[in-house]
């Protein structure tokens, strides 16, 4: 080779080839990295799509007004157990207001019908009581009638006459009524225990 040869061949318009394979180019990844990277974009496009969708449908779906109304539920009704269970011989009218504060009106008038009978027994009794709610389980429950019912696990503290408090255990059923934007209790009543031999 001279050193004119390579001035020869530009000026003619072709350029030497380079040593190697024969100068084919090796594109094949850059191509396997867009094709790839597209499929992980419309992947991800099919994902929010359908989790959008199930979003959209969850938003209209009555069952989320019902797993509202059932935690309502537990709330108030919880309260209201804690109401009717929480007693203290020495402020019987804070307990009473307590008690009408989450009945309806027809509990109420029960509740003012032996409302003097109770006031002595407790009194004479000396008692004390302070309920603690374990666990509330809704049994029943009608968004449309306005009616809920559930059971609840209770543990309270009896102390009588001055002295040291006792645990009980006690299962209630309670029936709740849906009276404006709040659930009160409308009757409520002891389910025996039944022990596990």
């Amino acid at each position: 080779m001279s050193s004119d040869e390579p001035q020869e061949a530009i000026e003619e318009g072709t350029l030497p080839e380079p040593p190697g394979d024969g100068g084919a180019t090796d594109d094949k990844p850059g191509r396997y990295l867009v094709l790839g990277t597209a499929a992980l974009a419309a992947a991800a496009l099919i994902v929010a799509g359908i989790f959008g969708v199930q979003w959209w449908v969850a938003s209209a779906d009555d069952n989320l007004a019902l797993a509202q109304a059932r935690d309502d539920v537990v709330q108030q009704g919880g309260a209201a157990v804690r109401a009717y269970l929480s007693t203290d011989y020495t402020n019987p009218d804070a307990y009473f207001a307590g008690i009408r504060a989450v009945s309806t009106q027809d509990m109420t008038d029960q509740v003012t019908a032996t409302e003097q009978n109770f006031r002595k027994a407790i009194a004479d009794a000396q008692t004390r009581s302070t309920p603690t709610v374990l666990d509330v389980g809704v049994e029943e429950l009608d968004l449309h009638g306005g009616k809920a019912s559930f059971l609840a696990a209770i543990s309270y503290l009896v102390s009588v006459q001055g002295g040291p408090p006792t645990a009980k255990p006690l299962r209630l059923e309670v029936q709740m009524t849906r009276v404006g934007d709040a659930w009160k209790l409308s009757g409520i009543g002891s389910v025996p225990l039944v022990s596990g031999q």
